[in-house]
């Protein structure tokens, strides 16, 4: 029993010494490998960098692989332009130095440099070498795009022949024009629906809803009928302000701030008498009533509902808006008046006030958005217009000057400004007026005014017009585009609520305390 409890002892420890001898030849093994592995991951790195700067051999023929398309060009055409990507590129001997330039990069007896780009317009560069200057041949290119190729491949704008020179530079202002007011566009338009977020409450709903009833035609069926129902009343009183300066239909405040008859002056026997109209006079004043008072409700429901109370009444529109309705309050403080002289020096404001009665004609601006493009056009074409202005101006000066001497000596005399009334006229071809020259010398200049005026408004009214209709059309199809926008962008909000709404009135589904349960009754929820 001794014996064998003792070979057992033994037996055990060969096995433990047998297992011990296992554990550190894995633990060998494993350092070795590990170091294999990074003597490999050593290795790999510094081939790669070897062949990162490894010496390329120089080459008279290159091969440049644009987007797919090979181009087997001579290096030594590269040396035309030293300052540029591919002069830089085939200068360069090693493949870390290369790679900087190109995308990939195949060694070979022809090298290989690939540019993941398009090809289009290759031709024309490449030709830049060759001939040194640039000849845009590929027809239809944006000038963007142009300008974006040029920029890559690092080729100078001056290089450009003074025939591409021609359309390239007046079509770059203008795509860059057209960029910056597409940013602009719609820059504005999220700071307009930041600034209009009157949130989920009920008073915020009623003020979005009617803010866009009465701003925004475009947003439903509603604010339509609303946008076309105020532009009848615009036309429908500015029709009655125009009848009701007919001498039958006066009103009684019209007769005492602007009929003589009732100021004092002695009336003429031979001026037949007028007789007054009285129920078409009702008829102008109620209806005149009732349209202020609708522009009143809804310039009030705007300026209530607006989100920006002080960006709302200094905008332009709005003002007129004001100003339209003002006269009508204004009457009020001098009805019942009998005649001017009770008035006092307040009867020509209350006549340049009530004069001003006119301006809901141009309430119309704000229904039209071909007029408000109209505006904002006028706006872009300030250097024209002001270029017509000044050549007027200057033009108008000259012969003012030249007519004030020469018609100094005649019986009638001229004063400057009568001079520079008759230059302004005669240049503009109105010939308005009953001054005219009488001198020969006068009639010449008169002649030469005349002439000259014909060339002057001319020349300029071309390139205002071109300027004008070009900015017109890309404003009417910017504001289409913004509109599709936005009409995308309320169906997909409202596609979503609807997704929302349906995935919140389904049923939960039961969990039996599975976890695997649980797990898929919330992945098949849609």
């Amino acid at each position: 029993m001794k014996l064998q409890e003792k070979e057992k002892k033994e037996s055990g420890g060969d096995e433990i010494l047998v297992k011990n001898n296992k554990v550190e030849d894995l633990s060998n093994c494993k350092e070795k490998v590990n170091s294999n592995m990074t003597t490999v991951a050593l290795q790999n790195h510094l081939n790669k960098v070897d062949s990162m700067t490894q010496m390329v051999e120089a080459s008279d023929l290159v091969c440049l692989n644009v987007g797919g398309k090979k181009f087997f060009v001579m290096a030594k055409n590269f040396e035309n332009l030293p300052n540029t990507r591919l002069a830089n590129l085939v200068s360069k001997r090693t493949r870390g130095q290369i790679l900087e330039h190109c995308d990939k990069f195949i060694e070979g007896e022809i090298p290989e440099y690939f540019f993941d780009r398009s090809w289009k317009g290759f031709n024309d560069i490449l030709d830049c070498y060759r001939l040194g200057r640039l000849h845009l041949n590929s027809a239809g290119f944006c000038a963007m795009r142009t300008k974006a190729l040029m920029e890559y491949w690092q080729i100078d704008e001056l290089l450009l022949d003074p025939c591409c020179a021609l359309k390239y530079y007046p079509e770059v202002e203008t795509c860059s024009k057209e960029i910056e007011g597409q940013l602009e566009s719609e820059r504005k338009y999220q700071e307009r629906l930041i600034a209009e977020d009157f949130g989920n409450s009920t008073i915020g709903k009623i003020r979005s809803y009617l803010w866009n009833l009465t701003e925004y035609p475009e947003t439903s069926l509603a604010a339509r009928i609303t946008a076309f129902t105020s532009m009848s009343v615009v036309i429908i009183s500015t029709v009655t302000f125009v009848l009701s300066t007919m001498p039958e239909l006066t009103d009684d405040i019209d007769m005492i701030l602007f009929d003589e008859e009732n100021n004092g002056t002695e009336i003429d026997p031979d001026k037949p008498v007028v007789v007054r109209w009285e129920y078409g006079i009702l008829a102008l004043r109620i209806i005149d009533e009732l349209t202020m008072w609708f522009f009143t409700l809804e310039y009030a429901i705007r300026f209530i509902c607006s989100p920006n109370k002080w960006e709302f009444f200094k905008a332009p529109l709005n003002g007129v808006d004001l100003l339209a309705i003002l006269p009508y309050f204004v009457g009020f403080l001098v009805e019942g008046m009998q005649d001017t002289l009770a008035i006092g020096r307040a009867g020509k404001v209350l006549r340049l006030i009530r004069v001003m009665r006119i301006l809901r004609v141009f309430k119309l601006v704000r229904h039209f958005n071909g007029l408000q493009s109209l505006l904002s056009t006028l706006q872009q074409a300030y250097k024209e217009l002001g270029l017509l202005m000044v050549l007027v101006s200057v033009t108008v000066l000259t012969f003012s000057s030249l007519i004030y001497f020469a018609e100094k000596e005649s019986t009638n005399k001229w004063s400057f400004l009568d001079s520079f009334w008759w230059g302004l006229m005669t240049l503009t071809t109105v010939g308005y007026g009953s001054k005219a020259p009488a001198t020969p010398v006068g009639q010449l200049i008169g002649g030469f005014c005349a002439l000259i005026g014909v060339f002057i408004l001319a020349l300029p009214v071309p390139i205002v017009v071109n300027s004008f209709s070009a900015n017109y059309k890309n404003r009417i199809w910017r504001t289409e585009v913004m509109m599709k926008k936005q009409e995308r962008s309320a169906e997909a909000e409202k596609n979503e609520d609807i997704t929302l709404n349906e995935i919140a009135k389904m049923p939960p589904k039961k969990c039996n305390g599975d976890a695997s349960t649980t797990v898929e009754s919330f992945v098949n929820v849609p």
